[in-house]
């Protein structure tokens, strides 16, 4: 299984970055990284027992705690990075949900339901599928998300497990794609907190 990575650009080591602005490291097998198993396995994306977080970093981000790591796969000699993924605690009980682009391919929705925005353009462009119609889970479909989620490159998947809201990207974790997804976690979490 090729690591695609190994033929791209080199882009600066998110621990290096998270070393300079003092955020904690780990290599996934810390005591504080064991829940990091239960938000992978709340992935939407098709994921086993051989995939694994590496390569973690904390920090502070305005009024949240984020998470950053990479998913990578392991299994015997072969390790391939597989996804970016930041995630932050929320602090409202969210029903099981996704965000993603419509043109992603659609696995694991488990019988939910897709709640329309009300705007075409971000409708063609994005889908909110939840398990449940509810004020929060619509919350997510306020104003400035749809305009961030608009001014992107529809490459990222968002879904709410283990207590987490977390987004997801087929890459390696970067300081410009940390901020990108640290942004977009902020600002769906004060959609949250503004509809509560």
């Amino acid at each position: 299984m090729p690591d695609w990575w190994t033929e791209q650009p080199e882009a600066p080591a998110l621990t290096e970055w998270a070393q300079s602005h003092r955020w904690s490291i780990s290599d996934g097998d810390a005591a504080e990284d064991a829940g990091l198993v239960d938000l992978i396995g709340s992935a939407p994306m098709r994921l086993d027992g051989y995939h694994h977080a590496r390569g973690v970093v904390r920090g502070q981000v305005g009024s949240w705690r984020m998470t950053a790591f990479e998913i990578v796969y392991e299994r015997g000699r072969d390790q391939v990075r597989r996804y970016a993924v930041t995630a932050a605690p929320s602090l409202l009980p969210l029903p099981t949900l996704r965000l993603v682009p419509a043109r992603f391919w659609s696995h694991k929705t488990g019988g939910m339901v897709a709640l329309p925005s009300g705007d075409q353009v971000f409708d063609s462009r994005w889908s909110l599928l939840v398990s449940e119609d509810s004020t929060i889970a619509r919350s997510l479909l306020a104003e400035p998300v749809r305009a961030l989620l608009l001014a992107g490159e529809d490459r990222d998947e968002i879904w709410y497990g283990a207590g987490h809201l977390a987004i997801a990207r087929t890459d390696n974790h970067y300081p410009d794609l940390l901020d990108w997804h640290t942004q977009v976690l902020s600002t769906l979490l004060a959609a949250l907190s503004f509809s509560n």
